[in-house]
C-alpha cells in the first residue's frame, strides 16, 4: 500500500503516497488510473486488492469489487449514473465451456460468471450464467438457463 505522512504545512494532514513501485519496479500498493476514474490496488504488478471505477461524466461510483493474484473475485457491483445498482456479477472463474457464436465460430471465451441483473426500480430483471472475454460491461454471452422478471419481482420465463 501507499503511505501516509504528516504535511510539513499542516503537521495533522495526512499526504497519501500513491503509485509505487516496490525495489523490483513492480507495481505495488493503491494506482490512480485512467485520470483518476480508476483506484486499484497492486502486488507484484498484479491487481490485489480493493477496485473501485468511477462514472467519466459525474465521478460516481459505476463498478466495486476485489481482485486476487489479478483475477476478479468475491462479487462485483455495477451502478448506472444514478448510483443505481444494475448488476452484481457473482462466483467468476475462468471459463472451460466452448459456445458458437452466431456466425458458426466456435470459441472459449476467457471468463464465467452468475450475473443479476436489476431494473432501476430495484427489481431483478434477469439473472444466469454468463460467458466473456474481458469486460462483462461490454459483452457477454448468455448460457444454460436464464430467469426473466417483471418489474414487480414475478418471473416471466
Amino acid at each position: 500500500m501507499g503511505f501516509s505522512s504528516k504535511s510539513q504545512n499542516n503537521p495533522s494532514a495526512k499526504v497519501t503516497v500513491n503509485n509505487l513501485f516496490d525495489n523490483n519496479g513492480l507495481k505495488t500498493g493503491l494506482w490512480i488510473e485512467n485520470k483518476g476514474l480508476v483506484e486499484v490496488y497492486y502486488k507484484n504488478n498484479l491487481k490485489d486488492g480493493v477496485f473501485r471505477s468511477y462514472n467519466r461524466k459525474n465521478g460516481k461510483l459505476s463498478c466495486f469489487g476485489e481482485y486476487v493474484n489479478g483475477f476478479r473475485t468475491g462479487n462485483w457491483f455495477y451502478f448506472n449514473e444514478k448510483s443505481q445498482l444494475v448488476m452484481i456479477e457473482k462466483n467468476i472463474s475462468v471459463n472451460t465451456d466452448k459456445i458458437t457464436t452466431d456466425d458458426g465460430k466456435k470459441i472459449v471465451p476467457k471468463f464465467k460468471s452468475y450475473v443479476i441483473i436489476y431494473y432501476e426500480n430495484g427489481s431483478i430483471k434477469e439473472e444466469g450464467t454468463a460467458l466473456y472475454d474481458k469486460d462483462i460491461e461490454i459483452d457477454f454471452f448468455k448460457i444454460g438457463i436464464w430467469k426473466y422478471y417483471d418489474k414487480k419481482g414475478l418471473i416471466l420465463k
